[in-house]
């Protein structure tokens, strides 16, 4: 049995439509490779296109890390702005942020991945970006803590920066669960016991 060529045209992409495909190639690059190793010829090869138009959207090395650092801060902003601009009681909001962290670990790993390696990247090129980020989402956290005090639901004793930072802090420690693959009830667990004492009480 002999078949035919496919002989039908590729559709060519719009150049946004090629962008964002780069990007997602990038990311996946990006984790697989770590930041230091990821480059344009990988992504190139791995997109299907030639070396020339990755170059062609990403011009240098800089922009293009850049870019994969610009669409790990918007997943995770975008979360976090998400959540914490909703008419809930603080306490479900921490935790329901935390929750949602941890399943987006499952479901945008490379995402994660990335996240990770900038996190721990404290190079002049790399780290103020990063505590840029970081203080962002500490600073919502804040917010959303100092609001459960006002109206009770959160100790008062409790320093929301400090607490802030400290769930920011555990999402290190949850991603590595996910990727060591540690039973979800135990990660659920752990998620309550860090909520409850960021809130100033008892876990249930």
């Amino acid at each position: 049995m002999t078949y035919k060529a496919d002989t039908a045209p590729r559709r060519r992409l719009a150049p946004e439509e090629r962008r964002a495909q780069l990007l997602d190639t990038a990311l996946s690059v990006f984790a697989r490779r770590g930041i230091g190793r990821a480059g344009h010829a990988e992504i190139a090869k791995e997109a299907g296109v030639s070396v020339s138009t990755v170059f062609l959207y990403f011009p240098t090395r800089e922009e293009l890390v850049s870019a994969v650092f610009d669409e790990v801060n918007r997943f995770l902003q975008d979360m976090a702005e998400g959540l914490h601009s909703q008419e809930r009681s603080a306490p479900e909001l921490l935790h329901e942020h935390v929750v949602a962290f941890a399943r987006s670990v499952d479901s945008h790993p490379d995402y994660a991945r990335v996240w990770l390696d900038w996190s721990t990247a404290i190079r002049e090129e790399t780290w103020p970006r990063y505590l840029k980020f970081q203080d962002k989402i500490v600073a919502l956290i804040a917010a959303t803590i100092e609001r459960g005090q006002l109206d009770g639901t959160i100790a008062s004793g409790v320093d929301p920066q400090a607490d802030a930072r400290l769930l920011v802090a555990s999402a290190h420690m949850i991603a590595q669960m996910k990727f060591s693959r540690v039973p979800d009830e135990e990660i659920d667990r752990f998620i309550d016991t860090l909520v409850s004492a960021a809130l100033g009480r008892q876990a249930d």
